[in-house]
Order: structure tokens, then sequence, then C-alpha cells
């Protein structure tokens, strides 16, 4: 029996889903034009400001790389730029107490709350743009995501508080976020049905006493606007891009042109993939393990990351492509891998496999997709200059499966490398999606907390 409801200021709940329930819960909605509009809107929005912020990050990392010591061709110049990025970074993140979430994270504190909040609104852009400008080894869609989540959470609350029912359609940006980084919108509408907000578990209290953050989508409604908020996002990128004249993004491969009778060159790929899925889980568990035993004091949150770049900076001086998200070197390597020696181009993709979890969990915060997509093509490289197989066939086998390994999510995998890779190489990508999702990971690799999750 619902209740009395006389002074009840929503008006966007009817009388009709607050008396009715449903199995999955919460308040039963019906996708509109409106809604429809209003996701196309906010995901062009969101798409125009990810690839603003995307193209200010590679700017101001060109501005610090090639307009300083980097055009001189200074060799020990990692060194000292990361080493006092590093320790800036660690700085700020003591006096600022912000830091970026990891992509996962966002999602299962969307996917769990309903909302997403920042630490204010200009310390986070800080924090988002200060390691990806000192050469970290990391993507950008973990800050940008939290950016973008956050921003149209707060517009969303404010037009539910003026009784829109349409506000719900702002649950959407993960999807149109997602799409907005990678630049496809398959890799959004995916992510955005990952991270969807979870269905109220008590039906008849759903019934009984509605809430404002109880607002679900039936899941067609949830597809259709996630499908629109996406492409809404490749729009604004489009427009963005016609404007101003950047480009981002990952790059686009040649279509593999091995036979399917040389299956049998997938095998060296699969392994070396496993190989390099192994050296990153056990780099996660090393470096969480170090940055626990440094602790959380000013002195340990400064030397995290100064440490970490100290170790990045080092590597980088003989082997400068471990810096980076990887989106500009994929395309350069592309052009350029023959010129390389294979043990240059796997030890590459080996050691930023190494590299990038010691960023992630040493305080150079940021996401994982690009650096790891950047390894596999190193090494899948390597691979081909070692073989002379197809090098298209090593690179895509190579990343997908290494990737695959990183994120164990096959399906969003392939969603955002369809981007990269034609769909010719669908049955190779399928393959190395599946394998490199379900081969296990010893225990003695994995961080504690993963390590629990899974025993548990």
């Amino acid at each position: 029996m619902a209740r009395e409801r006389k002074n009840d200021p929503r008006p966007y709940i009817s009388e009709v889903a607050v008396s009715k329930e449903r199995p999955s819960g919460g308040v039963v909605a019906g996708v509109t034009i409106g809604m429809v509009v209003l996701a196309l809107v906010v995901g062009f929005v969101i798409g125009f400001a990810v690839f603003c912020m995307m193209n200010l990050s590679t700017w101001l990392t060109a501005l610090l790389w090639d307009g300083t010591g980097g055009i001189g061709g200074i060799a020990w110049f990692p060194l000292v730029v990361c080493t006092l990025g590093g320790a800036l970074i660690g700085l700020w993140t003591w006096w600022s107490h912000d830091r970026v979430k990891p992509l996962e994270e966002v999602m299962a504190e969307f996917k769990t709350t309903g909302s997403y909040r920042t630490n204010g609104t200009w310390k986070p852009v800080v924090t988002f743009l200060l390691p990806l400008a000192f050469g970290g080894s990391i993507g950008f869609e973990a800050g940008l995501t939290g950016l973008v989540t956050a921003g149209c959470c707060w517009i969303r609350d404010k037009l539910k508080a003026a009784g829109l029912r349409e506000a719900a359609v702002a649950d959407v940006t993960i999807a149109a976020s997602i799409a907005a980084i990678f630049g496809t919108p398959l890799a959004g509408i995916v992510a955005g049905a990952e991270s969807s907000p979870s269905d109220v578990a008590d039906t008849a209290a759903a019934a009984e006493t509605p809430n404002v953050d109880d607002y679900n989508m039936r899941r067609g409604v949830k597809a259709v606007l996630y499908t629109a908020a996406a492409f809404g996002a490749f729009a604004g990128i489009a427009a963005f891009s016609t404007l101003t004249g950047a480009s981002g993004g990952l790059p686009r491969f040649e279509p593999v042109t091995a036979a399917y009778a040389e299956v049998l060159w997938a095998v060296p790929c699969l392994a070396v993939a496993y190989v390099m899925t192994l050296i990153y889980h056990g780099s996660t568990r090393l470096f969480t393990g170090v940055s626990a035993r440094l602790g959380d004091d000013m002195r340990g949150i400064v030397a995290k990351p100064a440490i970490a770049g100290l170790v990045m900076g080092a590597v980088a001086c003989a082997l400068p492509y471990v810096l980076f998200p990887g989106e500009v070197q994929s395309e350069e390597l592309m052009a350029s891998w023959t010129a390389w020696t294979a043990a240059a181009l796997l030890g590459t993709g080996l050691l930023k496999a190494a590299i990038t979890p010691m960023c992630l969990n040493m305080g150079w915060i940021g996401g994982n997709f690009f650096p790891s997509i950047f390894a596999g093509v190193a090494a899948g490289y390597g691979l081909a200059a070692i073989t002379g197989a197809d090098p298209m066939l090593m690179v895509t086998v190579t990343t997908t499966a290494f990737l695959a390994g990183v994120i164990r999510k096959p399906l969003l995998v392939l969603a955002v490398l369809f981007l990269c890779f034609p769909i010719e190489g669908l049955l190779w990508m399928g393959l190395a999606a599946i394998v490199g999702a379900a081969l296990p990971v010893p225990a003695a690799l994995q961080a504690p907390e993963v390590t629990e999750e899974i025993n548990g």
C-alpha cells in the first residue's frame, strides 16, 4: 500500500509508478524523445570537453618534453624530469588531499551509489594533468571519466531538485565518457552497461518509499540512452577536431593479411602476452606492498611518486617509449618499427607492462588501457621482427591477449580495440581476448586485495 504523498515534492515520480512493483525494483521508466535528445546533447558536450582536456594534456606534455631539454636530445633528461615530476606530484597530493581514482573505482562507486563526487572543481584538473605532463605511463581514461561523471552527477542532482524526470539521463555519462576517450561508440555502450547503477534490492520498500536515487531504467531503455550518449560524444569529438584541427585517440592499424592456416603464429603471441600479464599483476603486487610500507604520512606520500619517477626516468633514458600513455607512440611505432631492433621492441613492451602498475600504485595514478595497448603493440612488433610473420597478426593477437589479461573483460576489450584493428581480424581478436582473460594469474602474483576477493 503506497503511503500518503500529499506533500511529496518529487513530481517526476507518478502515483502509478509508486504503487506498482516490478521484479528488478525501483521506479519504472520508459524512454522518451526528450530523454534521447538530452542524452545526445549530454554526450556531445562530454565528447567536446573530453577531447579538449586530452589535447590540453598533449600540449602540456609537448611543451615540457619538446620545448625544453627534450629537443636537445639530452640523454639523462627523462631521469631528471620524471624524478622532479614525481616529487611535485607527491607534494601536490599531500597539499590538496586529492587523487585520481582508477576507472574501475569510478565505475564501481557510480554503480553502487548512483553518484560520484570529486574534491572540488579545479584541484582534480591539476591532479589529472600533472602525471600526464611529466611523462607518466598512464592513460587518460581514469581522470577524465571521474571529472566528467562528477560534473554530470552534479547537473543531474540540480535537475532532479527542479523536478525534471529527464534528469535520469545523466546516468549515461560513463558511456559517453568512454566513447569520447577511446573514440568509439561501441566501447561507451559496453562500459555504460557494465557501470549502470544497481537496481534497488527491496522492491516492496522501493514501492513504499520511493527515492530520487532509486530512479532505475529498464535494460532496454538504458541501452537506447547509452547508445545515444555514445554517439553524441562521437559527434562532439568530430566537432572539436573540425574546429581545432586537433586529433587524438588510438591509431588505426592495417588489417591482418595472414591466412588462417598460419594460426600457429598466434601461439608465441599468446605466450608473450601471458608473460606480460604475469609481469603486470606481479608488478601490481610488488608496488602495492612497497606503497603500503612507505605509508601515507607526508614523507610516504612524497616519496612514492618520486621513487617511481626515478625508476621510470632511468629506464626511459634507454627506452624512451616506456613513458607517456602510448596513443601517440603507437602511431609513431607503426611507421618506424622496422628501424628498431627486436630486443628494443620486446624490451619496451615487457618493461612498460611493469612500469604502468608501478605508476598506478606509487602515486602516478591514471588509467591502464592506453599504456597496456601500447605495450602489446611494441611486443607484437618485436615478435614480428624475430619471426618474420605478418606484423599485424602478431600485433593484433599480442595486444588483445595482454589487454584482456589486464582488464579481464573480453567484451570490453574487443569494444575498445575495434577502434584500432579492422573487423577482418575479429576471429584473431576474439580468440586472443578469450584466452587472455581465461589464463590464470597465480595467487602469488596477485595484489592482496584481489586475492582476498577471489578466495572469498
